[in-house]
């Protein structure tokens, strides 16, 4: 991955692969997108493009929290900057949420949108069960106990035994990684997506192809988004991954890409 200046700030892009262009905007861990992107199904067919958001892996830390509005421009600058017009999206978890309001601000850019969970904070902060796990997390995280904290996340939304998937999927290093990327989650996204707005209303102005995926594992609250975006996009393409919780691209990334590869197939830019 290459640091180039998007918007004023640094970011790592990794641009590779050709065809019609892809690019996937991860959630609140950094690394789940390396998953997918070794897939033939996608490999062998699609130019891949995938970033280090804002406070991620590489690229430049924020001294503030970073609006969901300002990640959709960096995802906008990524694209500009590769002279790509028009893309299929693929966002998972809070990424998902970065393409909503992306398919909103700049919607010539967006031929088709895949997304994985996203998190939306009428669901995730009315949730009981989400709250207590969010919030023993952040105690952790306030204590001091980085580690304790992400792992805790992890167990949340991927299952207790996440670590054994992840491994097998994910670059060597990745949980150290997640746990020095700590203070972006909490000191940023959690705030951003907290000060989010997203309506019904605003979905209406969705008129892309769109997939909707879910994991057959996860959740109840994000089974309840899952729900939430049929009813909002009722135009979707619905797919349950198989053998997934929440956090698909790791846990099943091949079965994801398969599905991918059929649904930006079947709508093709040259079409």
């Amino acid at each position: 991955m290459q640091l180039t200046e998007i918007n004023g700030v640094e970011l790592e892009i990794l641009d590779t692969g050709s065809g019609e262009p892809v690019i996937f905007v991860h959630g609140s861990m950094g690394d789940e997108s390396f998953a997918v992107l070794a897939e033939p199904a996608l490999t062998n067919r699609y130019r891949l493009i995938h970033y280090h958001r804002r406070g991620w892996g590489n690229s430049e830390r924020p001294e503030a929290p970073v609006s969901i509005s300002q990640q959709a421009a960096d995802c906008k600058g990524v694209l500009q900057h590769l002279g790509v017009k028009q893309a299929h999206l693929v966002g998972q978890s809070y990424g998902g949420t970065i393409l909503l309001q992306f398919a909103l601000d700049a919607p010539d850019f967006v031929y088709s949108l895949a997304l994985l969970e996203p998190g939306l904070p009428s669901v995730l902060f009315n949730s009981p069960e989400f709250g207590a796990a969010a919030g023993k997390a952040v105690s952790l995280y306030e204590s001091g106990n980085k580690a304790g904290a992400i792992d805790g996340f992890g167990q949340e939304v991927a299952g207790a035994d996440y670590r054994a998937d992840f491994d097998r999927t994910l670059p060597s290093g990745y949980f150290e990684r997640w746990v020095a990327n700590a203070d972006t989650l909490f000191q940023s996204d959690v705030p951003a997506l907290q000060a989010w707005m997203f309506t019904p209303e605003d979905a209406t102005h969705i008129t892309t192809p769109v997939i909707n995926m879910s994991g057959a594992d996860t959740r109840p609250y994000f089974r309840e988004i899952y729900a939430t975006i049929q009813t909002w996009l009722p135009h979707a393409e619905n797919f349950i991954v198989p053998n997934a919780t929440h956090c698909m691209l790791q846990m099943n990334s091949k079965a994801v890409a398969e599905r991918l590869a059929s649904f930006f197939s079947k709508h093709s830019l040259q079409a």
